[in-house]
């Protein structure tokens, strides 16, 4: 009869779970998510402010061929709005007036959405990066090693060690690079 009674409780134990073991792998769960949420919101930022620096980064390139390719002045022009974050588009200046005309645009885009924010720290770059026929960027100013443009997601939260940013500098000759410029651990000065 013992056995028979050990028997029944080992088969009982086995239908599901108790109360408590339930409790305790809900809570466990719930300490995971909390200590994850703030890693994967971090993650997201990153994603988002590079896939927006590969976007510019893109057109600053494709601005640049068409330069060469059609051997007129290309622009890469923020479109309507108080910054780069609105948006630009790609044209050639086919009459040479340095402005926008119908039928020269070959590429828009319409501008990031979140707290992505997208700005200069060159005079020159403010609504327009030129090229010249021969790719070279059209400049007034002297140009330095930190010219670019910066990708920047301060994630609406204040501490800026969370800050994501990532620069396009240019080159003499035209051409860019694109620098992961987050700050670990420190507070730095964002660069626009």
């Amino acid at each position: 009869m013992y056995a028979a009674t050990m028997m029944t409780e080992a088969a009982r134990s086995a239908l599901g779970f108790s109360l408590i073991e339930l409790m305790i792998v809900i809570m466990i769960a719930a300490i995971l998510m909390v200590a994850g949420i703030p890693a994967l919101e971090d993650f997201m930022a990153d994603q988002h402010v590079r896939s927006v620096t590969s976007d510019l980064a893109g057109d600053i390139a494709f601005a640049r061929y068409q330069a060469v390719e059609n051997s007129h002045r290309t622009h890469l022009q923020m479109t309507p709005g108080p910054s780069w974050t609105n948006g630009w588009r790609v044209y050639v200046d086919l009459n040479d007036n340095d402005a926008y005309d119908v039928g020269e645009q070959r590429k828009i885009f319409n501008g990031s959405s979140g707290t992505i924010r997208v700005c200069t720290n060159v005079g020159d770059f403010a609504t327009d990066i030129i090229f010249r026929p021969d790719g070279r960027v059209v400049r007034i100013s002297v140009p330095t090693m930190n010219d670019g443009i910066y990708v920047i997601d301060q994630m609406n939260n204040g501490d800026p060690t969370h800050t994501k940013i990532r620069g396009i500098l240019f080159g003499l000759d035209g051409r860019t690079h694109v620098e992961n410029l987050n700050p670990n651990n420190l507070a730095v000065p964002l660069p626009c």
